[in-house]
């Protein structure tokens, strides 16, 4: 984990600190003025992260330091939830006069000595966390909560109307004439091809909604496919895009015979964008499928792909190359993204150094929108020139604008928040309130102390900002302008499966369950069931999980600490494990259709989001 994520992480445990000495129970178990203490050490350590941060370029041993604080850290935040928990069982069996004797610790002079050595036990950490810095010659130098603490930023994301899309007129009159030219073959493919970053979806999308493409293609339909070219899914997809309803037929002749109500004898247009296949008998397999519903001659396919190969395995293909940007379109794209209401346009200065950054993006507009969105927001020549200079350009691992707006993002919570999109599916939809409950529940938006915002309030900002840099993407606004979904452009999940390297771990059956170990945040894919040797390396860490419903049960026992839980399923789910009540930390609950839910579930004291499919009852206590 990063040393800014250590810095929120202890600027949060301060903030959990400081609500809890302030509850009844707290204080009637006279611990009140130890995590006071606590929290004074911890405002202590913030005061050394800066001086950390700065020597760790040049002392190997500071990332040391920086490894066993994060270890302490993680152990007094479980305990401050376990804390947080026991507050919360207390004032609910005290408001409906119950005992819960599932909890062992109802001797308050037994538990009282529970917390007190295990309060002990964190501050001889820290003594030994404070003694190393001494030996490194940390010095203290500022508080790092001033830094970090959001306050309202207004951030307008940037508009998505396709008229506003710079440099693609032309693509679009010639794919358009593509089209008309191959109206009389049969079921003819059109590939948009280049590399990452130069637009294809965007082009794609802006032919798919043109209105003489939605003349001469009746039916259309739209499905990503990303590394996941499955026959089925594809065809349940189709119908999903055609009915607007799900599908999750398993038999090959019965979602053929869902299209052909919907398709025979029709000219329809199938979009499959991002595409990585390159088995020419799988791609012969799904055309041959296609030819097999009956629609009218004139019916095309369009393929957006980074790869030739893709190309080359596919029959009957024409090729449509994407070229980059040219200089004008490129200075008039970040235009529009950096200069709002033409500010600064007639600083020359200015301008000399927005046009020194936008060649150096190569005509990618992924990589000028960045840019843009990441210069929108600085005020001064000097804080362009800060990036204009900025080492991360010389960069090959990812596209220098995408590092450094994530370097540049304000606050170390908002990084948080960013990677952990690291564990979401490449190309999926992602809902907005969704993803704001997730980083809620994962501690990312805690208000500081003197905060008027509620942590929805910061959420949504954080959203919003990552919008503007062009981290999030594709936004989706409901019947009344709010936004309500947003896409993750493959380049930026690249880059935040980057910055999340040690501790988000997507796993599948053919993989070293090694590297679930160190894991936060987990997504068990591909799993018919799931052999408890995946968790027996040691999974103390996991906060995250997304797993099936046919396997969560078995990961239920070693996860002790889960915040999230994410269960996923294509039948409805005939029981769920009484387990599922001791998770006593879960705050975000996401659940398939059920018959019922386990009365255990009541015990979930920490819940604040529960996402459930249909349901036949609830829990007596409910």
């Amino acid at each position: 984990m990063g040393d800014p994520f250590v810095a929120d992480l202890t600027t949060g445990l301060v903030l959990k600190l400081l609500a809890l000495v302030t509850e009844e129970v707290i204080r009637a178990w006279d611990i009140h003025q130890d995590l006071e203490i606590l929290c004074e050490r911890l405002e202590s350590i913030n005061a050394l992260l800066i001086d950390a941060h700065t020597k760790k370029l040049t002392m190997c041993s500071v990332q040391s330091w920086f490894n066993k604080l994060e270890a302490v850290v993680h152990v007094a935040d479980v305990f401050m939830d376990e804390l947080a928990y026991e507050v919360t069982r207390q004032k609910v069996e005290t408001h409906h006069m119950v005992r819960d004797f599932f909890i062992p610790s109802k001797n308050h002079i037994l538990y009282r000595l529970k917390v007190a050595h295990k309060i002990k036990s964190i501050h001889t950490s820290f003594d030994k966390i404070f003694k190393l810095a001494g030996d490194l010659g940390l010095q203290s130098i500022a508080h790092l909560s001033s830094v970090v603490q959001p306050r309202e930023i207004n951030n307008t994301p940037p508009s998505e109307d396709e008229s506003q899309i710079i440099g693609r007129d032309d693509d679009v009159s010639n794919l358009v004439q593509m089209m008309c030219q191959n109206r009389e073959e049969e079921l003819p493919v059109i590939a948009i091809v280049g590399m990452g970053g130069r637009g294809k979806t965007t082009l794609a999308r802006m032919l798919y909604n043109r209105d003489l493409v939605i003349k001469m293609f009746p039916k259309r339909m739209w499905v990503t496919i990303s590394s996941d070219f499955n026959f089925m899914r594809i065809l349940n997809e189709m119908v999903e895009s055609l009915t607007s309803t799900t599908s999750l037929l398993k038999n090959t002749r019965a979602v053929i015979h869902a299209l052909q109500k919907n398709l025979k004898g029709e000219t329809f247009l199938l979009v499959l964008d991002d595409v990585w296949n390159e088995d020419s008998v799988e791609w012969e397999n799904l055309r041959n499928s296609l030819l097999g519903v009956g629609g009218a001659r004139g019916s095309s396919i369009l393929v957006t792909t980074r790869k030739q190969e893709v190309i080359d395995a596919v029959q009957y293909c024409v090729c449509y190359p994407v070229k980059k940007l040219s200089e004008q379109d490129s200075w008039a794209l970040f235009k529009q993204r950096a200069f709002s209401h033409g500010k600064y346009l007639e600083n020359q200065t200015f301008v000399a150094l927005g046009r020194s950054m936008v060649e150096r993006c190569g005509g990618l507009p992924l990589a000028i929108k960045a840019l843009g969105g990441l210069l929108r927001s600085k005020k001064s020549e000097q804080e362009w020139k800060l990036i204009k200079d900025s080492k991360t350009w010389k960069s090959k691992d990812v596209l220098p604008s995408l590092r450094l707006s994530y370097d540049n993002l304000p606050y170390t919570g908002l990084k948080r928040c960013f990677a952990y999109c690291s564990i979401l599916a490449k190309d999926s939809v992602i809902y907005k309130n969704e993803l704001v409950h997730k980083w809620m529940a994962l501690g990312f938006l805690l208000p500081s102390r003197d905060s008027t915002l509620l942590p929805e309030d910061i959420g949504d900002m954080y959203f919003r900002i990552l919008l503007c840099n062009s981290l999030l993407q594709d936004a989706e606004r409901d019947q009344y302008g709010n936004i309500a979904s947003c896409k993750m452009h493959d380049l930026v999940h690249d880059l935040a499966l980057d910055v999340s390297t040690d501790y988000s771990s997507t796993v599948m059956p053919s993989h070293d369950y090694k590297q679930v170990s160190k894991a936060i945040y987990v997504r068990l894919e591909g799993f018919e069931d799931v052999k408890t040797t995946i968790f027996e390396a040691g999974i103390d860490l996991v906060q995250a999980l997304y797993a099936q419903a046919s396997v969560f049960g078995v990961a239920l026992p070693n996860i002790k600490h889960l915040r999230v839980l994410v269960i996923s399923s294509s039948i409805v789910c005939t029981e769920l494990p009484d387990s599922l009540g001791n998770l006593k930390y879960l705050k975000y609950l996401d659940i398939p259709s059920s018959l019922n839910l386990p009365n255990s579930i009541t015990r979930l004291y920490n819940l604040q989001t529960l996402r459930v499919g249909a349901l036949q009852e609830l829990p007596k206590r409910f």
